[in-house]
């Protein structure tokens, strides 16, 4: 993924799937709102992946991209990457690496992948890092990128993961990402402070970020003010790569609600009041 611009994760819109729209008529209205960038998440596809084991269905993918041309794909699964006894021989992962080329239409493909289950207190670093790097030979295979995403495991060991997995990666490194969501942050073991977190990532290695708020341990349908402090985190994301700033996509992914698009729209303004998107010589935003 490149360039700044908006974009949703598909579990936004789960009130809607779950009262029978469409997923292809929700992505085209938002696309016409303003959001260009789209991850389909695994459990949110709608009647483009399988009941019960959630497979993604690769052929009416390669229909839904055609009827949304110039959208930007992701597709995200949750999958055990940091076990070191997954193969990828499986049926989701090869469905992932078959719908990821069926979305691209001439992009690059793109998978991501954020493990809910494995529990990293077992694991070493080093062999999890080997797992990565075997699923990402696969999906490079397809030509496509990899990222990880952190979600509860301590954000010490995420990082020495994913960057032993990048050492492992050799030649493949550039096509190895970091999904960034600075709230799962608040769910890690060690609780690092996510604006610091921010500042320190490498943007080059920052496929995307995502972007929700949590108020009382739970996710909020809006991006408002919350446990998050995202004044701090959007000038940390300014200060990341020595001072280049972060210039990929962000991707709101809040929490699923029947009066959804009341909700991204306010997520934009508050975010937009906060600085996200503007351009650094104080034109206008640059997302528009």
């Amino acid at each position: 993924m490149s360039g700044m611009s908006w974009g949703l994760v598909s579990n936004c819109f789960k009130s809607q799937l779950e009262a029978g729209e469409c997923l292809g008529d929700l992505i085209q209205r938002a696309v016409g709102l303003g959001y260009p960038v789209m991850e389909l998440r695994q459990g949110c596809l709608g009647e483009y992946e399988s009941r019960g084991e959630l497979v993604p269905d690769s052929a009416r993918l390669a229909e839904l991209s055609s009827c949304c041309p110039g959208v930007e794909w992701d597709l995200a699964l949750g999958y055990s990457c940091f076990d070191p006894t997954t193969t990828g021989r499986d049926a989701v992962f090869e469905a992932g690496c078959r719908s990821i080329q069926s979305l691209s239409a001439g992009q690059t493909p793109h998978l991501r992948l954020v493990d809910l289950t494995t529990d990293h207190r077992r694991c070493d670093p080093s062999e999890s890092a080997a797992t990565v790097v075997r699923l990402l030979e696969r999906v490079v295979a397809v030509g496509g990128v990899l990222s990880i995403e952190h979600s509860r495991e301590s954000w010490a060991w995420f990082a020495e993961v994913f960057a032993r997995a990048g050492d492992l990666a050799q030649a493949d490194r550039g096509s190895l990402k970091m999904c960034f969501d600075p709230c799962n942050l608040l769910s890690a073991g060690d609780r690092p402070d996510p604006a610091r977190v921010t500042e320190a990532l490498d943007p080059d290695r920052v496929s995307m970020i995502h972007i929700k708020q949590r108020r009382d341990g739970r996710a909020w349908p809006a991006v408002a003010a919350g446990e998050i402090d995202w004044a701090d985190v959007i000038a940390a994301m300014g200060r990341m790569g020595g001072g280049r700033g972060y210039a990929g996509p962000w991707l709101l992914e809040v929490a699923p609600s029947r009066d959804i698009w009341e909700f991204l729209e306010g997520s934009r303004v508050y975010l937009g009041r906060l600085g996200l998107g503007a351009k650094r010589d104080g034109g206008e935003d640059e997302c528009e």
